[in-house]
């Protein structure tokens, strides 16, 4: 099996996991970081793991983790307020 696919399987699977939580208030702070792991492993694979047909990698490095940041800033500043 490509690593790839196997990144997404669990990330999917850790994500429906973690918003099936959510559902109970006891568990959702759980629940939301489980989610947010899944999530995270998810982009985290296709940024490093991902190739087309051809065998190119993404590229733009800069440009992704520059607009991860920025809305890292706006969720936190968002999440304070």
């Amino acid at each position: 099996m490509h690593l790839l696919t196997l990144t997404y399987l669990i990330a999917s699977v850790t994500f429906i996991l973690g918003l099936k939580m959510l559902s109970n208030p006891a568990k959702a702070r759980a629940g939301n970081l489980l989610a947010a792991f899944g999530m995270g492993l998810a982009i985290i694979g296709t940024i490093f793991l991902y190739q087309d047909e051809e065998g190119n990698k993404l590229g733009n490095y800069v440009w992704i983790f520059g607009g991860i940041a920025i809305g890292a800033v706006i969720g936190l500043v968002s999440a304070k307020k």
